[in-house]
């Protein structure tokens, strides 16, 4: 349900083509257990809340679309009664044929815009639908203030969206550049119910990298980001589903989608709305969904996905750099020569990267730094809460893009693990982070450094017992305590045929 006159192509081909996935097989339950109710309108007072919802007029024109709401609907869209109103706990928006301001057809379109706008979560909404040859009723979202462009450059995600017969349930999102360089995905759900017979269910799960749809708590579509994109944000793999969406409810009579009404359609028509709810989910999940791989660079900007107190801790809100994934609070600059850094970092502030690490052992890392106050800053790496590193000190070099590296080792498991970057500096201090870069040096009982462990370790000990050793060389030191004794033969049994490579 678009608000651009970009849907009148776009709306004409998913009548032909959207079909083609009806019957899609509905999976098992996988609905997600929300974790936080966030915002709901339960619709318990006697008019509409006008903290929630503003109410929408006319053909579209008034809000620079041309007549028809880009669409060609046939609808004039007011506040009255007739169109909508609160009653016993529900919400009626009402399709009416009539004469009135020009139009031969009225009806209600509600928004949030700049009253309540979430960034993911599970949106969700219990409504009956009306039924009828050109009629077209949605439950879905657009984004305000889209920092990638107007319309679909910003996206627009529908949640639900019926038309005619209320027999078949869309879920979409459209994308890509500004109309007519405009594209969309989705897919479809027939269970062979008439959906205006009773109330359903019709939800969303909005994460980073993937949005799936429900009815009535089965899942039955998904999408990934890899299949969506933004011409407003080329660098960006999670736009333009990376900004903060409003909520949208209406009824729309006639247009290109479902065809105009024949005359048999019995009116007047309603949509009626139990109860729309927004819950935050509260996961954490690697960026782009795939973990970072050590040994490798990990760039700073590429964090954990999940939010504020999941992903990372920051001073304020905002994001101060403006750039890629703006919406969120770590302040993201573009870096010199290029990509992007984080910036300014803080007193407490830490961020977390989600990395499979290939070989347990010994690393060096090498970290990216600039800052333009004299005293720099200083961080470390945890791991589970414990310290990976000591404190590495992160210079003042003159200018906040006059980047130098620092060192230091550290040791890791093998495996899937959270690393975190945690700033130890003071409230005076500041400095800027590009990128890490972890450097396989030792595996772990690999005395003789052939990425095995196994018997000629323990050789590989036995023949340095008691010689002299020099720190640092890692020969013979399976367990990095920089000597050759005893333990050594310990860790190497202990990782018995444990493979680095």
């Amino acid at each position: 349900m678009s608000n651009s006159r970009g849907n009148r192509l776009t709306r004409s081909l998913r009548a032909a083509a959207l079909p083609a996935l009806a019957g899609l097989a509905v999976s098992a339950p996988t609905e997600t257990l929300a974790q936080t109710l966030v915002w709901s309108d339960e619709f318990d007072g006697t008019s509409l809340n006008s903290s929630n919802w503003e109410p929408l007029f006319g053909t579209g024109t008034a809000y620079g679309l041309p007549a028809g709401w880009g669409n060609n609907e046939l609808q004039y869209y007011t506040d009255r009664p007739q169109n909508v109103y609160v009653q016993n706990g529900q919400l009626h928006i009402v399709a009416r044929s009539e004469n009135y301001a020009g139009s031969n057809y009225t009806s209600a379109r509600l928004r949030t815009r700049n009253l309540q706008e979430f960034l993911y979560g599970r949106i969700e909404a219990r409504i009956k639908l009306p039924s009828g040859q050109g009629i077209w009723p949605a439950f879905w979202m657009l984004p305000t203030g889209s920092p990638y462009g107007g319309w679909a450059s910003g996206g627009e995600i529908d949640i639900m969206e019926s038309t005619n017969f209320a027999d078949e349930i869309y879920g979409t999102i459209h994308f890509g550049g500004n109309w007519p360089n405009n594209t969309y995905n989705g897919g479809t759900i027939i269970t062979g119910e008439d959906f205006s017979q009773d109330f359903h269910v019709y939800a969303i799960e909005w994460r980073p990298t993937e949005i799936r749809w429900f009815l009535d708590g089965q899942q039955y579509y998904v999408l990934q980001n890899n299949q969506w994109y933004s011409d407003g944000a080329p660098g960006n793999p999670l736009a333009p589903f990376d900004s903060p969406f409003h909520l949208l409810l209406n009824v729309a009579v006639g247009g290109n989608f479902p065809g105009n009404p024949n005359g048999g359609a019995g009116f007047p028509m309603e949509m009626v709305v139990d109860w729309v709810r927004v819950y935050e989910l509260g996961s954490q999940a690697p960026f782009d969904n795939t973990p970072l791989v050590i040994p490798g660079r990990i760039e700073a900007e590429e964090y954990d996905l999940g939010g504020p107190g999941l992903a990372y801790f920051d001073a304020d809100a905002s994001n101060n750099g403006g750039q890629f994934r703006p919406d969120e609070g770590v302040d993201i600059e573009a870096a010199s020569p290029t990509g992007f850094n984080v910036g300014w970092l803080r007193q407490g502030e830490w961020i977390e990267y989600t990395a499979d690490v290939q070989y347990p052992g010994r690393y060096r890392v090498t970290s990216r730094v600039a800052s333009n106050n004299a005293g720099g800053g200083e961080f470390r790496l945890e791991l589970d809460g414990s310290a990976l590193t000591g404190p590495i000190a992160a210079p003042g070099t003159g200018g906040w893009q006059n980047w130098t590296t620092v060192q230091s080792t550290l040791e890791l498991p093998a495996g899937e693990v959270e690393i975190r970057f945690q700033n130890l500096g003071t409230d005076a201090q500041s400095f800027n982070i590009d990128w890490f870069e972890f450097e396989f040096l030792s595996c772990l009982g690999d005395a003789n450094g052939d990425l095995f462990v196994n018997f000629t370790d323990v050789t590989e000990v036995l023949g340095n017992w008691l010689n002299s050793y020099s720190p640092g060389s890692g020969i013979g030191d399976a367990n990095l305590d920089g000597i050759v004794d005893f333990s050594d033969l310990t860790t190497i049994l202990s990782n018995w045929l444990a493979t680095c490579d």
